[in-house]
């Protein structure tokens, strides 16, 4: 191998290196941990009054790997109670006391859920039998009463030794260990080693003059940059020309189109969607660059006729560029949207940092999709129309100005298949929750992408060759 090809390999395994450790403390707890919490089990029954000789006690496996917090359903029975309740959380498996809580009685309230948050959380619980037991000094009359459900029969109760049907109204929450996390040094390491064996192979081709694709596609952007650059910055000044505000809009239109939908989603159709601005504004702002750019990038072929005709070009460059000079305005798009998050008060974290990641997976998404319908358009002009209908149905299908908890659950699986639904939730988790999403969000944002791509690059390879028949 040659030097040259040393030192571009040393400089992709270095910045490789640099990513994985920057990302790591980037996502922070996120790629360890997922947060989980236990259905309540619901029910109306009073169990009995948690008195001075009422001994209850609720046995439960642990279904995550760590318990942070339990909550109770708890009834005052009308009066105002005196003395104290102690509740022990107990690990049956070694008999040692996780935690216990001193509650006072008399400042409980009818009929809410109580809850309790560890000072000593249980660890390695998955699996594990805990208890939980009630101890109380309060003198009967004096003492709440406690709800459970005669019918339930996921744990087991005793009350005053006696195994009884039913269980109490509780639940609790914790946290999952995730795969990412447990084993990220290893996962890191075979990306490596991938990497490694990518790069070795492609050298390996290219200096005994056989095709390689990284190669190729290196030849081919160094060859035509000045015509990709020159079709870049052609369709972004075409966009705005004559026009009196030019490049301004691209600041103004998402903010006007936010402003009018905040109006009426916040007054007329009011919603409690927490820092609804921001929301807004961000799925706005993703949505509509996927919609120019695959509305642009349709007609690339067909509105590039006389240069296909004329001069050799890789066509694909043509519906490429369409969707990079869209990009241009998704970045000036994210000025109003960083003024907005300023605005508003929210709290910028370093999970900002992995914003890029959402927006290169759109970028690549977009750029797939443009590839299919460009050369559909080729050969089925009605296309660009019915790509009209269908970017109004996906902009209603996706949770741009509603809760995605409105949609009944029959039609959860439109979002399981919306692609835009996991890019936009992607950067709202990192702009409004200030953290980096869980590692199942990044793989279904890649995924979305590089199938569209992969899909986009076969259909194009297949049909190029055809089009000059039909323009």
């Amino acid at each position: 191998m040659k030097i040259s090809q040393l030192k571009i390999s040393a400089l992709i395994l270095a910045g490789y290196t640099a990513l994985v450790i920057v990302f790591f403390f980037l996502a922070g707890e996120q790629i360890h941990d997922k947060e989980k919490a236990l259905p309540m089990v619901e029910g109306e029954e009073i169990l009995a009054e948690l008195n001075n000789i009422t001994d209850i006690r609720q046995d439960f496996v642990s279904e995550t790997d760590r318990i942070d917090k339990l909550s109770l359903k708890l009834v005052t029975l009308g009066r105002v109670n005196q003395g104290i309740v102690t509740l022990r959380l107990i690990n049956q498996e070694n008999g040692q006391t996780v935690d216990e809580l001193l509650m006072e009685t008399s400042l409980l309230q009818d009929g809410t859920y109580y809850e309790w948050k560890l000072k000593n959380r249980a660890e390695h619980a998955a699996g594990v039998l805990f208890s939980l037991t009630f101890s109380s000094q309060c003198e009967p009359g004096q003492a709440p009463g406690i709800y459970y459900n005669s019918m339930a029969d996921v744990n087991r109760l005793y009350l005053n030794g006696s195994e009884i049907p039913g269980s109490l109204c509780f639940t609790y929450a914790g946290s999952q260990e995730l795969f990412l996390g447990k084993y990220y040094v290893w996962l890191a390491l075979a990306a490596g080693f991938f990497i490694i064996v990518l790069l070795g192979n492609s050298f390996y081709a290219y200096n005994r003059g056989k095709p390689a694709q990284l190669i190729l596609l290196w030849g081919i952007w160094k060859r035509y940059r000045f015509l990709i650059q020159q079709l870049v910055s052609r369709d972004f000044k075409t966009k705005y020309k004559r026009s009196i505000l030019g490049y301004l809009w691209s600041f103004l239109n998402p903010l006007l189109t936010m402003l009018v939908q905040y109006i009426v989603f916040s007054t007329i159709f009011r919603s409690d969607i927490k820092n609804f601005p921001v929301y807004l504004l961000s799925g706005i702002i993703l949505f509509n660059f996927f919609s120019e750019a695959v509305g642009q990038g349709l007609s690339a072929i067909v509105g590039n006729t006389a240069l296909i005709t004329k001069v050799y070009v890789p066509k694909y460059i043509y519906p490429v560029t369409k969707v990079l000079s869209c990009s241009i305005n998704l970045m000036i798009s994210m000025i109003p949207l960083l003024l907005m998050i300023l605005f508003t008060g929210t709290r910028i974290t370093k999970a900002i940092l992995l914003l890029p990641y959402a927006l290169l997976c759109l970028l690549i998404f977009c750029i797939g999709m443009s590839l299919i319908l460009s050369s559909s358009m080729v050969f089925f002009r009605d296309t660009q129309y019915l790509w009209g209908i269908v970017s109004l149905a996906w902009m209603y299908a996706t949770p741009l100005f509603y809760p995605e908890t409105i949609i009944p659950v029959q039609f959860k699986f439109i979002h399981r298949f919306n692609p835009m639904y996991y890019m936009i939730k992607f950067a709202r988790c990192i702009l409004i929750d200030g953290l980096s999403p869980e590692p199942a969000l990044y793989g279904w944002c890649a995924i979305c992408a590089f199938v569209s791509l992969g899909i986009g690059l076969f259909v194009f390879k297949k049909t190029q060759d055809k089009f000059v028949l039909y323009l």
